[in-house]
């Protein structure tokens, strides 16, 4: 670890740029633009030093797979030039600090004493510029606000066009997740929309996976729902081995997200493609496959035990929904591969809600911290191990879209973080990317000051 640590000494000093001011632009005459961060984080600081936590999601390599530890471990975790430089010994902590210190560069220890410190959470399917419209042009959703995004937990998110791929456009989704990347989220996004063709960037869903880096995938193709166009089979196919093909030229996962319909066929299409060809289960990624009735549940059981992925859409508060964290539960008792299923929260696109003639009975829409929430009524309500309750929102989704240096907290890794009150798990530090984004409202600047070995 020192070796490293000398690197990085050298990388301060040595004027390469690696720390230059990429903190968010803020219009001066409009404060309320930008999510605000309280004092002291007006000022750079070189290292991060997170002192007295309990920390989850260390990962261990076990049969070639990155996984969790199975318990949380008393470190101390060191942050320096947006990456994680180690996970340290607290017998150590004081030494480390007073050699920085000593060195001249800046440091910030912050003391989260016996609070939750889990990895950044990862929403695959986020809604970033909007959706929705379903009962007209004055029902589209508003887009995403940063603040909403952070109090969240949210520190990557993958953007997603949805319903209306006609007046919500690629270009303006790409511009969007620029924007949150620089104000210090992880971005990717999805190319298309429900439809049929599906509309690109470039003209071609191979170019825009292996041209347009913060393109991942195509999604959320709709499948078996009234508002979708209907492919068939030789149109999945033909998309499916453009998005495999695309994604091996690119190192990308190569995934096509299926948003999945209530209607009585299912996913007959996919298991059809599977048992015709050899494209391989993960490139079909399947999303809200926990809130469409039983039917598509039991599909759910059966695709992940073949080794597919599917994505559960978080609970919305306001529809008084439980059939996700039901849904957990059951899987979990049944000892089914909780691996293969990560948990989204369709932030900021319509939920309509339609009785059995298809008329629209009620409205609302999706937020951002609904994943979080699937976490904290996982633990709090039903006793899981906070461990096994946050992969799906960060190992799982990481691990599965191939996204470098999330979903764990380890040396090398991006210093995205999540620091949680140990009573109730709300977000106390949110920090993307080595910079502290959310802090609690009640922190002074002279606490930072103090620091006791």
């Amino acid at each position: 670890m020192w070796n490293l640590f000398y690197i990085f000494v050298f990388i301060i000093t040595s004027g390469s740029g690696a720390f230059e001011d990429n903190r968010p632009y803020k219009q001066p005459n409009d404060p309320s633009t930008r999510f605000q961060s309280p004092p002291p984080f007006n000022e750079s600081y070189q290292f991060i030093v997170l002192t007295g936590g309990k920390v989850y999601g260390l990962p261990t390599n076990s049969n070639s797979e990155t996984e969790y530890t199975c318990t949380p471990e008393r470190k101390d975790v060191v942050i320096a030039s947006g990456k994680i430089l180690s996970i340290m010994d607290p017998s150590k902590t004081t030494a480390f600090i007073d050699s920085i210190r000593d060195s001249k560069l800046t440091i910030l220890p912050i003391s989260v004493q016996d609070h939750i410190v889990i990895p950044g959470l990862v929403d695959v399917h986020v809604h970033a510029i909007g959706g929705g419209g379903e009962q007209g042009p004055y029902s589209r959703t508003p887009e995403s606000r940063l603040s909403q995004l952070i109090n969240g937990g949210l520190t990557t998110i993958v953007g997603i066009l949805g319903t209306d791929g006609v007046t919500r456009s690629l270009s303006s989704l790409l511009q969007k997740m620029k924007s949150l990347q620089h104000d210090g989220l992880t971005t990717w996004m999805w190319t298309g929309s429900y439809r049929i063709p599906i509309v690109t960037l470039t003209g071609s869903l191979q170019q825009d996976v292996l041209l347009i880096d913060k393109i991942i995938g195509a999604g959320e193709l709709a499948l078996s729902d009234h508002r979708s166009s209907w492919p068939s089979k030789d149109e999945l196919k033909q998309l499916l081995s453009d998005v495999r093909v695309a994604g091996m030229l690119s190192g990308k996962a190569g995934v096509i997200h299926f948003h999945m319909g209530s209607a009585p066929t299912k996913i007959d299409l996919l298991w059809q493609i599977l048992n015709e060809t050899t494209i391989p289960i993960q490139h079909m990624y399947l999303t809200h496959m926990s809130s469409r009735g039983d039917a598509l549940i039991e599909e759910a059981k059966k695709w992940i035990q073949v080794g597919g992925m599917c994505d559960f859409t978080a609970d919305a508060d306001v529809l008084n929904e439980t059939a996700t964290v039901e849904t957990l539960n059951k899987f979990r008792a049944e000892k089914l591969p909780l691996k293969q299923i990560s948990v989204s929260s369709d932030a900021y696109g319509s939920f309509p809600e339609y009785d059995s003639s298809g008329r629209l009975v009620s409205y609302s829409m999706g937020l951002p911290d609904l994943t979080l929430k699937t976490i904290q009524n996982l633990v709090l309500k039903y006793s899981w191990p906070i461990a096994e309750a946050i992969q799906f929102s960060t190992s799982n989704p990481a691990t599965y879209l191939n996204l470098k240096g999330k979903g764990f907290l380890g040396e090398g890794y991006d210093a995205d973080v999540l620091v949680l009150n140990e009573t109730d798990l709300t977000p106390l530090y949110v920090i993307g990317r080595g910079q502290i984004l959310k802090t609690p409202t009640w922190v002074k600047h002279d606490m930072f000051e103090q620091f006791s070995g």
